[in-house]
């Protein structure tokens, strides 16, 4: 498989599975872990209670890739993605649902700020190779563009085929890769289970024993292992967004990676993250994208109109909370400020 720009060849590697006994109940129970690299980030799937586990992470890390290679990247000569972007037409069932999927998300949400043809404008920003900020004559040109984009679904033959513009899928893709490797999962009749894919996280059931997960809430101020929170959550998906993962700095304004697409340039507001909480991990990685670029105060009626709750975290360490998380969240720096939303 061709690979063009930068190389991942993390994901040519075996996966080591990594096998070790808990207590649980009592007893001894076997936790599988396995490890890998895609969409351009770190995955982890861990089962507990689990006989033949080892073999079940491998399936779900398989699947994550299998997406990402033949629908998501847009780096990837094999992927749907880079053949759309390069003139080419493609049949494919499953994208063709998952474009729907992704069409109702938007329209539901009533956001004009979110696009799916974010591509040239993170090429023109050079977001991740040092970061440029284009003329405006060279703004105009790729927000007409984006202005034209469109895509074409044949609901016939499930024939896709897309106008201008640059498509991007990379504001959903983790949060599809969580969502489809635990269905992996549940096909294999696993029970307990957790993977993390960049910054989404997907779970079920329990671990160790324990009636919840603990999930850190990364500090967006810190180091990439700090977190300032734990959220105690079961059966869901969460997914963070923020200006400290990508981004540039110039003259003391930092531009990120998050693009708002009535503008073609990075968001800038008083939010450094967003984490949402959600049934399904398409959905909370749509929605921290969205909810970050659309800013609190629709960004909080967002998530309320999809049921989902969120963490957001301003550039002055004021925090925000959704009433329905106020038990199940845990701070643990004090020099953050926590209000819930009412």
């Amino acid at each position: 498989m061709e690979k063009l720009k930068k190389a991942l060849p993390v994901l040519a590697l075996l996966l080591v599975v990594v096998v070790f006994t808990v207590s649980l109940f009592g007893g001894e129970v076997k936790t599988s872990t396995a490890s890998g690299f895609a969409m351009g980030s770190p995955v982890n799937v861990t089962v507990y209670d689990t006989k033949n586990g080892e073999d079940y992470c491998n399936q779900a890390i398989e699947r994550i890739k299998y997406i990402d290679d033949n629908f998501l990247s847009h780096t990837f000569t094999s992927s749907a993605t880079y053949k759309l972007n390069n003139g080419g037409t493609v049949k494919s069932e499953w994208l063709a649902e998952y474009l729907n999927k992704c069409f109702d998300l938007i329209h539901q949400s009533e956001s004009n700020r979110f696009t799916l043809f974010s591509g040239e404008f993170k090429d023109l920003w050079k977001i991740e190779d040092g970061g440029y900020i284009p003329t405006s004559d060279e703004l105009a040109k790729v927000l007409e563009n984006h202005e034209n984009s469109l895509i074409a679904i044949d609901e016939d033959n499930n024939e896709i085929s897309i106008g201008t513009g640059k498509l991007d899928l990379g504001a959903l893709g983790k949060g599809t890769a969580c969502d489809e490797a635990l269905e992996t999962l549940k096909k294999q009749n696993v029970k307990n289970a957790l993977v993390t894919v960049g910054g989404t996280v997907g779970m079920i059931g329990s671990p160790d024993g324990k009636s919840d997960f603990s999930i850190g809430v990364r500090n967006p101020f810190g180091n990439q292992n700090d977190y300032f929170a734990v959220l105690s959550i079961t059966d869901c998906f969460v997914s963070t967004s923020g200006d400290y993962e990508k981004y540039f700095e110039r003259d003391g304004v930092r531009y990120s990676h998050i693009f708002d697409a009535t503008t073609g340039k990075p968001v800038q507001n008083d939010i450094s993250s967003v984490t949402v909480v959600a049934e399904n991990g398409m959905l909370s990685d749509f929605l921290s994208t969205v909810i970050y670029a659309e800013g609190i105060e629709k960004g909080v009626k967002i998530a309320e109109d999809f049921d989902a709750s969120v963490v957001i975290v301003n550039k002055d360490k004021s925090v925000l909370i959704s009433e329905e998380l106020k038990n199940k969240f845990t701070l643990k720096d004090d020099s953050f400020s926590v209000s819930v939303i009412e």
